[in-house]
């Protein structure tokens, strides 16, 4: 599942995107992001210059949600 996921990451990668990171209690980024890089246990992503990175279990839990525009 993971193999999957990261596939589908490389090919966003330096894309425009829409993304949506929960931060818990009730605390939510929406923004425009782009992939920076996608590597074997985490990814990473450029929100207003900043750069954040996560794991693949955080798609999976819907800690971060990505869709293209």
């Amino acid at each position: 599942m993971y193999k999957e996921i990261q596939k589908k990451l490389k090919k966003l990668i330096n894309k425009e995107l829409y993304v949506e990171i929960d931060e818990g209690r009730s605390k939510k980024i929406k923004e425009l992001a782009k992939i920076k890089g996608v590597y074997n246990r985490i990814f990473t992503i450029e929100v207003k210059n900043i750069i954040m990175s996560f794991s693949y279990s955080d798609i999976i839990c819907k800690t971060i949600t990505i869709k293209t525009i």
